[in-house]
């Protein structure tokens, strides 16, 4: 798949942050939002947007906040807020319900927001964004100290975040070994937009922040919860490989399935990152989704 420049790119104002927001396609056309995983940004969907976009759709990808060229989190309880970003979002493009493509964290920010603002989401593709395992989930006994755990590993990213890489070289080299079913040239466009340049070298746009509050938020019955106020319909999307992330079990990933009254494709030879890994695959099966659900 090839790997191409957005057509726009700008910084919108909105709930006391900024994000950065990629566009392809007529801005008059019907919306279209893809969300990104967990320390990712929208330029993860430089291969899939303008396809998305030559279907007659107007295709935008925010680095959501705390993530690529968008403000810093300022709180590490980002689930909820993070919906509300992208919700505002939503009503600035001002055209209507939109359809969202979104991977792995995205696809749980999709559906949160879709079952909290049904008005606003006309279809979802879900991309291996189910959810982690319930055996990874934390306890709500157990959720102050998964808290303080949290901080400790903040704290000790943000001493990281101060000792750069020496050069995107080094930190290519580490996002491959992360995730080697990516592509080469994939693994060095995905760290390109991820780094920013510091003295000394380069370090990740991420927010460490981001690590804070992610124990308090999940757990199976709040996953549950907006997974089945989801009334759109959605198309789940996942792999078959082993892959770092891709880890839902069998019957855990056909109950979540259930719960959002999906359809789902397993593309073969995929494992987390399906859109990247088989782009035809994945829009072939969107578009025979849409040609279901209309625009």
């Amino acid at each position: 798949m090839g790997i191409r420049e957005p057509e726009r790119a700008e910084l919108i104002s909105l709930n006391r942050t900024t994000l950065r927001v990629w566009g392809w396609g007529d801005p008059t056309a019907p919306p279209v939002v893809c969300l990104h995983g967990a320390y990712d940004h929208g330029r993860m969907f430089d291969g899939v947007a303008p396809r998305l976009a030559a279907l007659g759709y107007h295709v935008v990808a925010p680095d959501l906040r705390g993530h690529g060229d968008s403000g810093p989190l300022d709180t590490g309880f980002a689930w909820a807020l993070l919906h509300l970003d992208i919700a505002l979002l939503i009503r600035h493009l001002g055209a209507g319900p939109v359809g969202f493509v979104a991977h792995s964290f995205g696809g749980g920010q999709a559906g949160g927001v879709a079952g909290t603002f049904p008005e606003m989401v006309r279809w979802i593709v879900n991309i291996d964004g189910l959810g982690p395992p319930v055996a990874g989930l934390v306890l709500p006994e157990d959720i102050p100290a998964a808290v303080r755990q949290s901080f400790t590993r903040t704290d000790r990213a943000l001493l990281e975040g101060r000792r750069p890489f020496a050069s995107l070289d080094d930190m290519t080299e580490r996002r491959g070994r992360m995730n080697p079913r990516l592509p080469a040239a994939w693994v060095a466009h995905l760290v390109r937009h991820a780094a920013r340049p510091v003295e000394g070298g380069f370090v990740w746009k991420a927010d460490p922040m981001f690590g804070i509050g992610v124990p308090s938020e999940f757990n199976a019955a709040m996953l549950e919860a907006e997974m089945r106020h989801v009334r759109c319909p959605v198309l789940a999307l996942t792999g078959d490989q082993e892959d770092m992330w891709r880890e839902l079990a069998t019957d855990e990933l056909a109950e979540r399935v259930g719960w959002l009254g999906a359809r789902h494709h397993v593309v073969p030879g995929t494992g987390h990152y399906v859109h990247i890994e088989d782009a035809d695959a994945t829009m072939a099966h969107i578009e025979e989704f849409l040609a279901e659900v209309g625009p």
